[in-house]
Parts: structure tokens; C-alpha cells; sequence
């Protein structure tokens, strides 16, 4: 993997964990926990993101006969946590802090275990090289969800002056992230035209379209909450993705990186009619009630 394009990855990984930080700090351990004290909601979850979603790669490789770096870029796709930047587009849509907030926290922390075994799982079924290696997906969910523990004090909050932090880390981790993105973007151009042709587009694209309809199905009952589920099962965790792409499979690195950056491009453009219809139902649907607790940096963009 070239150098420039390594560095862009750990611009990408930096970015991630200040926006993990700073959400943290904003949220309230109630939000944190809100799914780990919901058990039903939190194995609905698990089952679209950690479950469903490796399944629907598996099909997808199997059945388009995909090899190489599509097919790595699926699996690796397929078992990253809960992106941090969900969180904020989706408050901004009008999804319950305390859901969006505990899906993040759960799946980041939940990473851990379900990282590793999820691909041991998937290089077994496929018959592929050895399990990809445990360190990197334990690593990164450590941070992640170390970040977000620290956030909290026993009464569930910190002190108002730290919390006034969280729009400038949030800021400065969006700078990063376009900054560690714009390098990647002709390495999607290259991969676009390596790609095209075989069905590789088309299943990233399959992919996507499916885990959001994966995530619609088993959101539950309250309406926000089957479209945060239904983003969050097609949203991956890129940063990690390619982490991990890089441990385990470096002379293909440039490849793989292609059709990761593919992918969430693919997901912003095919998630717009979703993202329309949804917000078009809550505001048929809202009531005048008061907006729930939303983290600085959040305040007054729930609706």
C-alpha cells in the first residue's frame, strides 16, 4: 500500500475517534446504555449489522462469483462497528438520541468479540486465507469504546465547560475527514474502471440497498428507530475497514480501498430516496412534543 495512502487512512482514523470523543462527551450514560438495558431492540441490532449483513456478503460473493479486492472489501465492510458520523446525520433527520447514541456505544464495544469471530466465521465459509487477525479489530474497539466511556461522571454527565468542547472536536474531526478523504478519491476513480463490468459495482451497490432494508425490517416498533437501524446496518465503519484491509492484505491495499470509498459514495447517492420517503412520514406523523435531550454541538438541529 503506497505511503501517502496509508497516511491518508490514519487521517481517516484520527478524524473518527475525535467525532467518537466528542459525541461521547456530549451524550449521557443513560443514552450510552439505552440498548444494553433494551435487550430485545439490542439483539434486533446485532442481528441486522453483525448477523444479516455478513450472510448477505457471503450470498453476494458466492453468487457473483467475486474474487479479490471486491470480495475483501465486502467482508471487511461487513463486520465494522457503527460509523460515528451516523450519529449526527441522524439526529438531524429526527431519530431518538438515546437509540442513535446506544447504537453507536453497543456496536463499538460489542466490536471486540464480534469482529474477530464474524470474520473467522465468514474466511471459513468462503475457504479463503486464514481468519483475518484479531488484533486490529480488538484494538480499535477498545478505543472506541473507551472514548465513549470516559465521557461519563457517576451522575451521568460532565462538568458544562468540557461539554462546550464537543462542537470544536466535532469540527475539527470533519476537516480531518475530508482532509484524509480527498486522497482517496481518484483511488475510487481507478477502482471505478478496475471494477466496472463484472458485477463488482453492482454488488457493493446489492449490499448497501439490502442492509438498509435488513435494518428497516427489525428496527421495532417506533418508526425513528427503524430508520436509524436501517442506516446504520448499510453504514460501515471505514476507517476501520481499511485497518483492517491493510493488516491482512497489503498488496492489494490500493484495490481495496477503491471499492471501500466506492461503497460509501454509493451509499450516500442510494440512501437519498430512503432518507426522503422517512422524513417525509415523520412530518406527516410528528406530534408537538417538546424535543428530547440532544448533545452539544446537536442543540436545535433534532428537527
Amino acid at each position: 500500500m503506497p505511503e501517502w495512502l496509508q497516511i491518508a487512512g490514519l487521517i481517516l482514523k484520527i478524524s473518527l475517534v475525535l467525532q467518537v470523543f466528542a459525541i461521547g462527551l456530549g451524550a449521557r450514560w443513560s443514552d450510552a446504555t439505552y440498548l444494553f438495558r433494551r435487550p430485545a431492540l439490542l439483539w434486533n441490532s446485532i442481528l441486522a449489522r453483525s448477523i444479516v449483513a455478513p450472510v448477505i456478503a457471503i450470498l453476494l460473493i458466492k453468487a457473483l462469483s467475486l474474487r479479490g479486492a471486491v470480495a475483501i472489501a465486502l467482508c471487511v465492510l461487513a463486520v465494522t462497528p457503527v460509523p460515528p458520523l451516523m450519529p449526527r446525520s441522524l439526529l438531524k433527520g429526527g431519530c431518538r438520541v438515546e437509540y442513535v447514541l446506544g447504537l453507536l456505544v453497543s456496536h463499538a464495544a460489542l466490536a471486540i468479540i464480534l469482529l474477530p469471530v464474524t470474520l473467522q466465521a465468514m474466511a471459513w465459509v468462503l475457504r479463503g486465507p486464514g481468519p483475518l487477525q484479531r488484533p486490529s479489530g480488538r484494538s480499535v474497539g477498545r478505543r472506541d469504546h473507551s472514548a465513549s466511556h470516559r465521557s461519563w461522571d457517576a451522575r451521568g454527565s460532565l462538568p458544562a465547560e468540557t461539554q462546550e468542547s464537543c462542537p470544536n472536536l466535532l469540527m475539527v474531526g470533519s476537516v480531518l475527514l475530508i482532509a484524509g478523504a480527498l486522497p482517496l478519491l481518484p483511488v475510487a476513480w481507478k477502482a471505478f474502471a478496475a471494477l466496472s463490468g463484472d458485477g463488482s459495482i453492482l454488488a457493493l451497490a446489492l449490499f448497501m440497498l439490502a442492509g438498509m432494508a435488513v435494518g428497516h425490517f427489525l428496527g421495532g416498533p417506533a418508526p425513528e428507530d427503524r430508520t436509524a437501524l436501517a442506516i446504520a446496518t448499510s453504514s460501515r465503519h471505514p476507517g476501520l475497514a481499511l485497518a483492517i484491509a491493510k493488516v491482512n492484505f497489503p498488496e492489494q491495499g490500493t484495490l481495496i480501498a477503491g471499492a471501500i470509498v466506492i461503497y460509501l459514495l454509493l451509499r450516500v447517492v442510494l440512501a437519498i430516496p430512503y432518507l426522503r420517503w422517512r422524513r417525509n412520514a415523520s412530518r406527516l406523523a410528528r406530534s408537538p412534543h417538546a424535543p428530547p435531550h440532544l448533545p452539544p454541538g446537536f442543540a436545535g438541529r433534532h428537527r
